[in-house]
């Protein structure tokens, strides 16, 4: 049974045995002294994060980071190969997005890159457009940005 939980430093030895399969899995590079520094400090660099766990194993992320008062920005949406296709990274996209909403925002940002040709789908498919680039993330070729309005944003 799939369940989504709120990130706890116990999980933090799982997190990183998943990223080092899920991010290869995307043509990324694990860097954890480096690019993905972040995920040493995940309470102290995001302000919501996620894991989705099958029985004891993160299967995948999905994160939330304050941008400004009105803007935070999606981070971290990551999904084994192996669950693709099952509704799960939907699931994972509807909570950050409950929750960006629920904290008041007005926008929700985020980057990707144009290989992720099915993220890009799920964004688009939940309303985000393409928008300019907003942030320094040398890797991403592909910003997006949504409005949050009760009536769209989310997928079911």
């Amino acid at each position: 049974m799939f369940m989504i939980r709120k990130y706890e430093a116990q999980y933090q030895n799982r997190l990183f045995q998943f990223l080092e399969i899920c991010l290869p899995q995307s043509g990324r590079k694990f860097e954890p002294n480096g690019r993905h520094k972040m995920y040493n400090n995940v309470p102290g660099y995001f302000e919501h994060f996620w894991c989705l766990f099958d029985g004891e194993d993160i299967i995948g992320t999905a994160a939330l980071k304050k941008l400004d008062s009105g803007r935070c920005e999606l981070k971290a949406l990551y999904l084994l190969e192996k669950y693709h296709k099952k509704g799960l990274g939907r699931r994972l996209l509807n909570t950050v997005l409950h929750k960006a909403r629920q904290d008041g925002y007005a926008e929700i940002y985020l980057d990707t890159l144009s290989s992720s040709r099915r993220a890009v789908r799920l964004y688009e498919k939940a309303g985000f457009e393409r928008t300019e680039r907003y942030n320094d993330n040398y890797t991403a070729d592909i910003f997006m940005a949504l409005k949050l309005r009760e009536t769209a944003g989310s997928l079911s």
